[in-house]
């Protein structure tokens, strides 16, 4: 598996450096790290999968992927230590095509991932904000919804495996077939860059792409999408499979 690398960027004036290249190589090419990112592999391939398994009224397009190790940075001038010193996480991008009323896909997508989450763990998946709910969703169409950008849906669940630390986090989003104000983000995520760009540091953290990197282009998908349906919906699937702290 071919690594792509590149170097962190300097902290400030007195402060421990973060990791160089040699270091971000040795620890993204470690047997710990390679056996984690297999388990990771295998998580999220069968999130993906048992996703789309509940979703018959959700027609599936395309999938964008990207396997990302970056170091963490311990002091800089923006802000302080990150909690890691590295860290490696697998990314799916999932994208539907879907029709009928929004109201009832948001809730086959919030069924699928709380049965998904049971399936894999024994327990619901958690969220921490109250409005990345089903009930705050669904209380978007009703005459007592405040307008604005739709919600989205946010799941986050740990799944174990042996020699991987599996924190799992799920995002459903879709358009709004009736406002087109969803929080359906066109950019590619993951900051300034580009989806398999490496970084050498500033708004995004040093990282390095691990084996191939599947983009899409996030506007020409969606316009495809919504050429055959009336709105889209996408799924993005998170696995912080492998950290290390600084001590």
């Amino acid at each position: 598996m071919a690594l792509l690398l590149t170097a962190g960027c300097a902290s400030a004036p007195g402060a421990p450096a973060s990791p160089d290249a040699a270091d971000l190589r040795r620890e993204a090419s470690a047997p710990a790290a390679a056996q984690a990112r297999a388990a990771g592999a295998g998580e999220t391939g069968a999130a993906a999968g048992a996703f789309r398994r509940r979703v018959p009224a959700l027609v599936f397009h395309r999938q964008a992927e990207r396997d990302v190790c970056e170091a963490g940075e311990k002091d800089t001038f923006q802000h302080g230590r990150d909690t890691f010193r590295f860290r490696c996480t697998r990314m799916l991008l999932l994208y539907f095509g879907a029709t009928g009323a929004v109201e009832d896909r948001i809730r086959e997508a919030d069924a699928a991932v709380t049965a998904l989450v049971r399936e894999r763990t024994g327990d619901a998946p958690r969220t921490d904000r109250p409005t990345q709910t089903p009930a705050a969703a669904l209380r978007f169409y009703t005459p007592e919804g405040k307008g604005g950008p739709a919600p989205s849906l946010a799941y986050r669940w740990s799944a174990g495996g042996r020699g991987a630390q599996h924190a799992v986090t799920a995002r459903v989003d879709w358009q709004d077939p009736l406002q087109d104000k969803a929080g359906f983000f066109l950019d590619a995520p993951g900051g300034a860059g580009g989806f398999c760009e490496e970084s050498t540091g500033g708004p995004v953290p040093p990282r390095v792409i691990v084996g191939e990197c599947r983009p899409v282009d996030q506007k020409t998908e969606t316009a495809r999408v919504r050429a055959r349906h009336p709105y889209a919906f996408r799924l993005t699937l998170e696995d912080t499979y492998y950290e290390l702290g600084w001590d």
